[in-house]
């Protein structure tokens, strides 16, 4: 019975993440997809640009509650910690790769944040926390959340959590990591920290 209620979560959660919100402001506003113009992201910046600021706001609020949904969802049916991070995990690959838009979404930073926060709280305001300092001195989305998921995780350690709980930050994040792929190796060979 639980491994069957755990399939049924998982798969909800990527059905839930690969609901883009970005994509529907977009087109019902201006009727363009977003994939095709700025930076070619399903995101709030992206969003945020092309669209203004509060849509930017209200994009960046509904991917993190796409994230935090289907791990407080997994809790709340009283399944195990490793369920609940590994449904907050599939909303992310949803919003990175959406079924509904032929697996090409965002790069799913707000909806690992909104995950990590649903299950380490207190840890992931530490990594806001750092997310913004970061942010601030480097002028760079992409180093800010490189050091905001391992900051959650540690204070999240110091807070007392262990196991896959202590570690959720990370893990939700492992699908925001692979998108973040083709930037880490730009990082490396030009020694720009910064996304499009």
């Amino acid at each position: 019975m639980i491994i069957a209620r755990a399939a049924f979560v998982l798969l909800a959660s990527y059905f839930v993440g690969s609901i883009s919100p970005a994509y529907a402001f977009g087109r019902s506003m201006k009727g363009i997809d977003l994939r095709l113009v700025g930076s070619g992201n399903l995101g709030a910046r992206n969003a945020g640009r092309e669209l203004g600021a509060a849509v930017g706001v209200a994009v960046w609020v509904l991917d993190m509650a796409k994230g935090a949904l289907p791990a407080v969802s997994a809790r709340r049916l009283a399944l195990p910690p490793e369920i609940c991070v590994a449904a907050g995990a599939a909303a992310v690959a949803g919003h990175n790769w959406p079924v509904f838009l032929g697996f090409r979404g965002g790069r799913g930073a707000s909806t690992a944040m909104g995950a990590a926060f649903a299950i380490v709280p207190v840890g992931m305001l530490v990594g806001f926390a750092v997310w913004a300092i970061v942010l601030r001195l480097s002028k760079s989305f992409y180093l800010g959340g490189l050091a905001a998921f391992p900051a959650a995780a540690a204070a999240a350690f110091a807070l007392g959590c262990t196991g896959v709980v202590a570690l959720s930050p990370l893990l939700v994040a492992v699908p925001l990591m692979i998108r973040h792929i083709p930037a880490a190796l730009r990082l490396v060979r030009d020694r720009d920290p910064h996304l499009p």
